[in-house]
């Protein structure tokens, strides 16, 4: 959340304003909600937390340890979509490759939760899949050049 003491740089982003509210982004460009962010007692050890998680990520992927993806999508100051996307450009940071970000989110995250019919694209699984008209092996950000969105086969974008 340490993101909040400051005006972060997605609230100048078209894919992340488009779903939001002008109301959510003017209260995030507010200094009075900055300045309330940044009255947490531990604020300013924050941004030195989150560093050394993402170097954790990497040493534990490399070193062979399961890891799946799972932002924390819901509570105040998260913003479902968006944070999403934001995670695997976040994971990639870190030094994962395109390639072990998008597996974290769909193969590995549905084992995690023990969905047998999810998270891969094989005969007799649920469908659901996002078509991107980029590749995001390339650039993860490509993974926002969404064309179509399929669930359980059907086409709702």
């Amino acid at each position: 959340m340490f993101v909040y003491g400051d005006t972060p740089s997605f609230v100048r982003d078209p894919f992340f304003t488009r779903s939001v509210s002008a109301r959510v982004v003017e209260t995030l460009r507010s200094p009075e909600y900055q300045k309330t962010v940044r009255a947490d007692p531990h604020f300013a050890r924050y941004r030195a937390f989150f560093e050394t998680a993402k170097k954790n990520l990497k040493s534990l992927v490399d070193a062979g340890v399961p890891y799946g993806f799972g932002t924390d999508t819901g509570p105040p100051g998260r913003f479902p979509g968006y944070f999403e996307q934001w995670e695997l450009e976040l994971m990639t940071d870190s030094g994962l490759t395109p390639m072990q970000a998008i597996v974290a989110a769909t193969g590995s995250a549905a084992r995690f939760l023990g969905a047998k019919d999810l998270g891969t694209l094989e005969p007799g699984r649920w469908a659901d899949l996002i078509v991107v008209d980029r590749d995001p092996l390339r650039d993860i950000k490509n993974a926002r050049a969404i064309h179509d969105v399929y669930i359980a086969g059907n086409r709702v974008r």
